[in-house]
């Protein structure tokens, strides 16, 4: 009938509307310059509409698709635009609908118009001139054209999308940064080619229709890339752009909005979502751990993402080399020289009982010891999302000519896989991937190593991979550890072996091997005791002149590391490359108090 929609309708049209998004990704990109011009609105919503594209199964009942629609889109968004979005999409919910089976067009405009007041309701500080505001033209317009002329399904939506369309192109009167440089608002943009996607089925014949749902996934739509970004907008206030998922207790309400105050102090941009049982945030700050332990005591943490803003923005506005390096979190490194070089991470997933939080964004492993130390307590890993890596492969994609991904050894983590499940999905660049065969501080001389190489620019991409392949055989770790107990639980060693070193109260030298195995090498009965034997072997590898650069990674203090370094110094005169902190992962596997050497016999350098 031409004054209903069935599921079956909705159902086309949604998915339509998202390819839609994912096509335009790249047009999208280049209009971000509000709130923050990090050039990721299309990567943040092809992403969400990816997600929903996967996820999306056709129900019998339309309150149920949206319900699902609502859900997808809230796990599945990223970034403000994103996040309102699905808020927009969670309002068509709040409709209740009196056919099972189908929607009324006049329902339809109630339900649009929920839609918009739930994304406005979501922002904390809702602007003119952005997605909104088209959001809200296209839903008063269709109420409009309903109500007041005899009009059919096509021609209704039609016209309502042109006010839509006249509402975008008015958005860059309406603020000065869009006014500046002469374009749309990115979100509302994006809004409009879901809406047109929708026209797009709602117009088709059967046949047309038909193809369209076969051709389900574009998640491999190329990407229009364009390596030159003009210098549109100045540096973000915070270098964060964080979300997270909350799944709270039936009886808790509005959780969220409960922290408001709390949250607010730590940053800014702030959107709040919700779907049943669901509570997302996405805000802008320098404090993504303190907000994740914060409000993993109102509810399960789900889902989260951390964006660097900042790094985001050199990438996309500043002169860089045409090869990226990429890494995940396991690569233990000083985040300072990982921020100066736009090294690119993926956070891999520490699992507290059934919590999900990024490593070393949303949690440090002072935090993780603290769980570790709680027999009550369940610690865990996990490689990164797929969702995640495929974002980031997406927006590097856009701005490098070629990738080289270098992640923790593959016969230790699943990363590896995860990384090269997406990796095959990408046609922007050349993407090579490493199986490091490394963790920790090795990991982190390696990727030290290949930052080296690409800024050298003497090497093309196959001569960089392959000094890569042949420098990864030269790197070791030592680690010196306070207790066994949590690579005996990691199934990394024999219980027999640790119950032994327990009873002897042993502090163990574990090596691992170029496969990633851990093999126990020397023991002490003491910290100082250890701290001596493994002086004595980084002395004795000196003076054979196998080892020309090594650093530091510790579970410990910061005191602790440094008088450790001055000790290793004063007995060797070799200077370590850096000091740094051992990833929450790393923790998770060797427990607290750790103190670990990673040597090269290459002249490697920060």
């Amino acid at each position: 009938m031409d004054n209903q929609l069935s599921t079956e309708m909705f159902y086309g049209m949604i998915l339509t509307g998202a390819k839609q998004v994912i096509i335009n990704e790249g047009e999208l990109n280049q209009l971000n310059v509000f709130p923050v011009a990090d050039r990721d609105t299309g990567t943040n919503l092809a992403s969400m509409m990816r997600y929903i594209v996967d996820n999306l199964s056709l129900t019998r009942e339309p309150q149920e698709l949206f319900h699902q629609l609502s859900q997808h889109g809230l796990v599945g968004c990223s970034g403000n635009s994103g996040l309102i979005f699905s808020q927009f999409f969670y309002g068509l919910t709040q409709h209740k609908l009196t056919s099972k089976t189908f929607v009324k067009l006049q329902e339809f405009a109630f339900m649009i118009m929920s839609g918009y007041k739930s994304a406005y309701a979501s922002v904390s500080n809702p602007e003119h001139g952005t997605i909104l505001t088209v959001m809200e033209r296209w839903a008063s317009s269709y109420k409009e054209l309903i109500s007041h002329t005899r009009t059919t399904l096509v021609d209704s939506f039609q016209k309502s999308v042109d006010k839509a369309k006249e509402a975008l192109k008015d958005t860059m009167n309406q603020l000065e940064i869009l006014r500046q440089h002469h374009v749309v608002d990115a979100g509302a943009q994006g809004f409009i080619h879901f809406i047109e996607g929708m026209l797009l089925y709602l117009k088709a014949d059967s046949g047309l229709r038909h193809k369209m749902l076969e051709e389900r996934q574009e998640s491999n739509a190329k990407v229009m890339i364009n390596h030159t970004f003009e210098d549109v907008a100045k540096l973000p206030n915070h270098r964060y752009c964080f979300e997270m998922v909350l799944k709270t207790v039936p009886e808790a309400i509005n959780v969220l909005e409960q922290n408001r105050e709390y949250l607010e102090n730590l940053g800014d941009s702030m959107v709040i979502g919700h779907a049943q049982q669901m509570e997302k945030l996405h805000i802008h700050t320098d404090s993504p751990d303190l907000i994740s332990q914060h409000l993993a005591n109102f509810g399960e943490v789900l889902y989260q993402k951390a964006d660097d803003m900042v790094m985001q923005y050199n990438i996309a506005n500043t002169p860089h080399n045409d090869t990226a390096i990429v890494i995940d979190s396991m690569a233990d490194v000083p985040s300072d020289w990982i921020a100066k070089n736009n090294i690119f991470t993926f956070p891999l997933q520490v699992k507290i009982n059934n919590n999900s939080f990024l490593d070393k964004f949303a949690i440090s492993f002072r935090e993780t010891i603290v769980h570790i130390n709680d027999k009550k307590t369940r610690v865990g890993t996990s490689a990164p999302s797929a969702a995640i890596v495929s974002r980031g492969l997406h927006f590097l994609g856009q701005h490098y000519k070629s990738l080289i991904v270098i992640p923790v050894a593959k016969s230790l983590s699943s990363t590896y896989d995860v990384i090269l499940t997406q990796v095959k999905k990408i046609t922007e660049c050349s993407v090579q991937v490493v199986d490091s065969c490394l963790i920790s501080g090795g990991l982190g001389l390696l990727v030290v190593y290949a930052n080296q190489l690409v800024q050298s620019k003497q090497y093309s991409l196959n001569e960089i991979v392959k000094k890569i392949e042949k420098a990864k055989q030269n790197i070791r770790f030592l680690v010196l550890v306070n207790s066994l107990d949590e690579l005996i639980k990691s199934g990394r060693l024999s219980k027999p072996v640790g119950v032994m070193a327990k009873l002897l109260r042993l502090k163990p030298i574990v090596k691992l091997d170029n496969k990633g195995k851990p093999k126990i090498i020397a023991v002490a009965f003491s910290k100082s005791g250890g701290w001596k034997k493994l002086t004595k072997i980084v002395n004795t590898l000196q003076e054979s002149n196998t080892i020309k650069t090594w650093a530091i990674v510790h579970s410990s203090s910061e005191n602790e590391a440094q008088s450790f370094k001055h000790y290793i110094v004063q007995e060797t005169a070799i200077k370590p490359l850096y000091i740094t902190e051992a990833s929450s992962v790393g923790v998770a596997h060797t427990g607290r108090d750790g103190m670990a050497v990673a040597y090269s016999t290459d002249e490697i350098h920060l």
